[in-house]
Parts: structure tokens; C-alpha cells; sequence
């Protein structure tokens, strides 16, 4: 509506505003990306890595551990000053890639490496997020062009034996992050790196590396404590997806049915249509997530295999597996049906794939065993159908699922095994029950709060809570106590009913 003669329409205004925005763009692009400024900007930055890292060394040349304590000299220099330097990277990266073939980067590379694998150098968790979102952004696939800078970082002779236990460390730290934001920034992070990593893993020095870090057997290891962060992110980030694909597939039906969504009240209409929008997006981001975290898994355990099987680790292994494998498989399966899956990069048939080969690549008499005994997920009904599907849309050849079918009739023996070994045995004596999970206890270890607890279940719950679970106080492994008088006792009683040899 146009009120007077001289008001010109709002799509003309909203013309001519975006025509002068377009000419303030172009404005600033001339300025911002004049060779010569970026240039002598590279050359500055290039200067400014250099003199940060020979604080950091004092004076020497690049090398790792650094001290635990940084020297006054580098404590002082501003945060900003790394962060400019970052930014304008960054923006590089994204801008004009050509002008990373400086012979100066050398010293970026070795101030990056140095601070990721340095925490007590840069406290700040978004700043060391900001050099993780550097690499990233050079890995392949990720830009159209491949980076001189990233050759530079990979092959670097710190990189080596350091730059894949750092992002590791990092990505277990920033679950707490702070922030308003640090819910998303924590997977936003997390994504980079498992990009990386992914990059490094197919890298035969960087994957030696991530080889040596897996065989740390200490109960705290980052290594076990990566693969515990794996666990939770990929039970999450898949059950929240697919959780939205359901609430799609729900609207989707309702909207086919022309009648009764007209007859709906206008205001219901446009909350639903907004509620579709919002699980739209949120569906399409943690698939993402989820697909990437779980082929983090799949190259993992192909040849990586303790960390994933340890008493503490193969229950929950086998938890996230059984459980996902009842969503794409299980009785609801349906309600995972949506218009267009590209659209939220659901792919059921790649997912149901990567699933089953993480049962084939931590096959095992402790996975068969771990996974016979969920009792909330595992079904016989549930690996038959599974197999009936991996036939008839030939997601694997036919070889491989005759290895999985016979994994899972492995599973069901011991299963059978298991439930008769229950009715024999009878009843557990209380005191040697574990009150958390309610199971006969193994390793029993006394905290300080006097509860006696088993070792792989407290040793599960410190990797994701410090603290103890009867009285909330401060929990470490080093405060556990054997106790082994109640060990002797149980290991008698499971003697006397043939649980040992």
C-alpha cells in the first residue's frame, strides 16, 4: 500500500538498498584484497609467528614438550595479537588462497603446532578452536583448492609425533568449553577435527602415531578417554537425528493429507511448518556430525582394537551399536521414512554399512559377549533383520555378510549360554554386587566415601564424571583402593559354581 504519491514501492527500495550494499562490498574488496596490502600483511604475520615462537623457545629453535610454565615474555603478549593473526588466514583460506605460498608460513606452522600441543600456552579454548579451524579449512574437500600451507603443517617434523595427540587431547577438553554457545561450539570443534584426523589417519607417519597413542593401557589415557568421547557423541548425534527424521516423517504424513491439514487452525499450520523447519535443520546438522563421527570409528577400529575392548569400554561399545542398530532396523524403523533423505544427508543404507563393520572389526569373543548381554537392545529378531535387509539391497557383498550372520549366531549361543549360566548360579550375594550397576562384581576397589564399587564400572563413569557418585565430592583413579580380601571372597563363590577354572 502506498501511502503517498512520493513513496516509491518497497521492492524498489529494497532494490535500490541492495544495489548500494553491493557497491560497499565491492568497495571494501578492492582495499581488502589489493596484493600488495595482503602481501605485506603475510609477511608481517609471518614475522609476528616467528618472534611468538622464539619466546615461546626462548631463543631456540622450535621444539617439543615446550615448559609446562610459559615465560613472562610470551604470558604478556595479547590474545588479540593471535587472533589477528588467525582471522586474516582465515580469511585468506576462503579469499585468495594464492597469497598462502609465502616461504615465510614456515614459522605460522611452527607457532600453530607449538600452541596445540602446548595447552598452558593458550588457555583461551576459542582460540585454540581458531587454529584448528585454520587446518580444517586447507584439508581437502573442504576448499576448492588444495593449500601449500597444509602441506606445510602436515609434514612438518613436529607434526609427526605431535599433531594428531593434540587435536586428540582437544577434542576430549572442549566438552566444557563456557560460553552461552558451548553446547554448539563443542561439536562445531569436534567436526573440524575429526576431519583432520581423518586426513592424518590416511598419512602412514601420522597414523603410526595415533597407533602408539592407543597402546597407553593407563585407566586415563587420552587415547580411552577420545574413545569414550566417541561413544557419547555418536549415541547422541544419532539418536537426536534420527529422532528429528521421525518428527519429519510425522509432519510429512500429516501434510499429504490435504483435507485434514487444511481444517487445521491457520496458527497450528504455520507452528507445525516452523517445527518442520527447526527438525529440518537440526537433523541435517547432526547427521553430518554423527556420519563423521562414526567413520572416525570405522577407520579407527580397522586397526586399532584394545582401547574399544577394554572391560570398561566393550559394554558401551556394544550399547551404541545394538541401539542404533534396533533404529535402523527395529520394529519403528518406518517412521524413518522421509521425502528427499539427500536433503538431511541420510543415507540408511551407509549408515546400517558402517555399523555392521564395526561388528566385524572388533569381532571377539569380549564384543560377542558384550553384546549378548545388553539387555536393552539385544534381540535374535533384531540381527535377523538386519541381515534380510543387508541381502536384499546389497549393502555388502555376499562374503561379508556371511561373516556378520555368523558373528551373530555367535552372539545368540552366548546368549543362551548366559541366561542358563544365570538360572545355575542363583542368586548374587548382595556384598558382592556392584550398586551401581546391580552385577556381580570383578575388580572390587573401595572409594573414599567407604562404597565398594567395581573397577570398570567407576573407571567408565570418571572418564565422563569426575566426581563420586555417592557423595558428589572430587574423584580420581589414584583415590581407588583394592580390596582385595572381598576379591578373594568372590572369586571363591564363582569357583565353587564353575565361574572359574
Amino acid at each position: 500500500f502506498i501511502s503517498s504519491s512520493t513513496q516509491r514501492p518497497l521492492p524498489e527500495k529494497a532494490k535500490d538498498r541492495f544495489e548500494t550494499l553491493m557497491r560497499w562490498q565491492a568497495n571494501w574488496e578492492s582495499i581488502l584484497l589489493d596484493s600488495e596490502l595482503l602481501q605485506r600483511s603475510i609477511q608481517y604475520y609471518c614475522s609476528s609467528a616467528e618472534w611468538m615462537v622464539s619466546l615461546a623457545c626462548s631463543n631456540k629453535s622450535p621444539y617439543l614438550p615446550l615448559p609446562d610454565k610459559p615465560s613472562m615474555e610470551f604470558s604478556i603478549i595479547p590474545e588479540f595479537f593471535i587472533e589477528d593473526m588467525i582471522e586474516f588466514l582465515l580469511f585468506c583460506a576462503q579469499r585468495c588462497p594464492y597469497i598462502l605460498e609465502d616461504p615465510g608460513l614456515i614459522n605460522v606452522a611452527n607457532f600453530s603446532i607449538l600452541m596445540l600441543s602446548s595447552t598452558k600456552y593458550i588457555r583461551n579454548p576459542y582460540l585454540q578452536a581458531k587454529l584448528v579451524e585454520l587446518i580444517f579449512f586447507m584439508t581437502p574437500g573442504i576448499q576448492e583448492r588444495q593449500h601449500d600451507l597444509l602441506d606445510i603443517f602436515i609434514s612438518h617434523s613436529l607434526a609427526f609425533d605431535n599433531l594428531a595427540p593434540a587435536l586428540i587431547i582437544i577434542y576430549i577438553d572442549c566438552e566444557n568449553m563456557g560460553g552461552s554457545n558451548e553446547f554448539f561450539d563443542k561439536f562445531s570443534v569436534r567436526y573440524h577435527i575429526s576431519v583432520i584426523l581423518r586426513h592424518l589417519w590416511n598419512m602412514m607417519e601420522h597414523r603410526q602415531t595415533f597407533i602408539k597413542e592407543s597402546r597407553n593401557t593407563k585407566d586415563d589415557a587420552p587415547f580411552l578417554r577420545f574413545v569414550n568421547m566417541l561413544i557419547n557423541d555418536t549415541t547422541f548425534l544419532l539418536d537426536e537425528s534420527l529422532d528429528a527424521l521421525k518428527a519429519i516423517h510425522e509432519t510429512q504424513e500429516a501434510m499429504k493429507d490435504q483435507q485434514t491439514w487444511n481444517s487445521q487452525p491457520r496458527e497450528l499450520q504455520q507452528s507445525r511448518l516452523h517445527q518442520l523447519a527447526q527438525d529440518e535443520r537440526q537433523c541435517r546438522s547432526y547427521l553430518t556430525l554423527a556420519t563423521e563421527t562414526l567413520q572416525t570409528f570405522h577407520y579407527l577400529t580397522k586397526e586399532i582394537k584394545q582401547p574399544f575392548l577394554r572391560p570398561e569400554m566393550a559394554v558401551r561399545v556394544s550399547s551404541m551399536l545394538n541401539f542404533n542398530l534396533q533404529q535402523l532396523c527395529g520394529p519403528k524403523c518406518s517412521g524413518l521414512k522421509v521425502k528427499d533423505p539427500e536433503k538431511y544427508s541420510f543415507s540408511p543404507k551407509h549408515l546400517l554399512d558402517l555399523l555392521t563393520d564395526l561388528y566385524l572389526h572388533l569381532d571377539g569373543y569380549t564384543l560377542v559377549r558384550a553384546v549378548a548381554t545388553d539387555d536393552r537392545s539385544y534381540r535374535k529378531e533384531l540381527f535377523d533383520e538386519c541381515i534380510k535387509k543387508l541381502y536384499n539391497r546389497g549393502i555388502k557383498k555376499e562374503e561379508t555378510i556371511l561373516r556378520f550372520q555368523e558373528f551373530a549366531h555367535r552372539v545368540e549361543e552366548e546368549a543362551v549360554a548366559c541366561m542358563k549360566k544365570e538360572i545355575e548360579i542363583g542368586d548374587i550375594p548382595e556384598d558382592f554386587k556392584d550398586p551401581l550397576m546391580d552385577t556381580l562384581m570383578n575388580d572390587p576397589v573401595k572409594l573414599p566415601s567407604g562404597v565398594v564399587v567395581d573397577r570398570p564400572i567407576i573407571v567408565r563413569h570418571l572418564l565422563n564424571n569426575p566426581y563420586d557418585p555417592f557423595n558428589r565430592q572430587p574423584l580420581s583413579l589414584d583415590m581407588l583402593e583394592p580390596d582385595f580380601e572381598l576379591r578373594t571372597k568372590i572369586e571363591e563363590w564363582k569357583r565353587s559354581r564353575g565361574l572359574l577354572l
